[in-house]
């Protein structure tokens, strides 16, 4: 059986890297660090789970996420929202457009994968809550 396709679109090399560490566990990932190149690898591939960032170089989390809900070869994808502004209204339109999940950075690699297993497991079915707990913080737990 073949492993799931996952495309993460980030722009910072250290989120990303996570990222693509986390998720290369289960998956075949490949990686994009702005908008235009995330576009281009989304021509070239058709991932099963998009890993998307909102505030991007060049072309925006918002106009990718158009992109993959109106392209009848992309539009099976789940989209996967990670980011520091869950409450923003970019996020608010990819809700509207469909995202299936967001999740709020900071993200533990538990939380991830069990959001990507979740999403991958079945059919597409948006779930548009986010991981935000009663500090604001999602996965992470106050330090001091």
């Amino acid at each position: 059986m073949s492993r799931a396709s996952v495309v993460v679109v980030e722009d910072d090399p250290d989120v990303a890297s996570f990222l693509e560490m986390a998720l290369g566990e289960l998956y075949d990932v490949k990686v994009a660090f702005d908008g235009v190149a995330a576009q281009r690898l989304l021509d070239e591939t058709t991932p099963d789970l998009v890993v998307l960032d909102v505030r991007l170089p060049l072309l925006s989390g918002v106009e990718l996420c158009r992109t993959i809900r109106s392209s009848p070869r992309l539009a099976h994808a789940a989209i996967l929202v990670v980011t520091g502004y869950p409450r923003s209204p970019e996020v608010d339109t990819m809700r509207a457009m469909g995202v299936d999940r967001v999740l709020t950075k900071p993200v533990t690699a538990r939380r991830l994968l069990e959001a990507a297993r979740s999403l991958l497991s079945g059919p597409r079915t948006a779930q548009p809550e986010t991981s935000v707990g009663p500090t604001g913080l999602g996965d992470c737990a106050p330090s001091g």
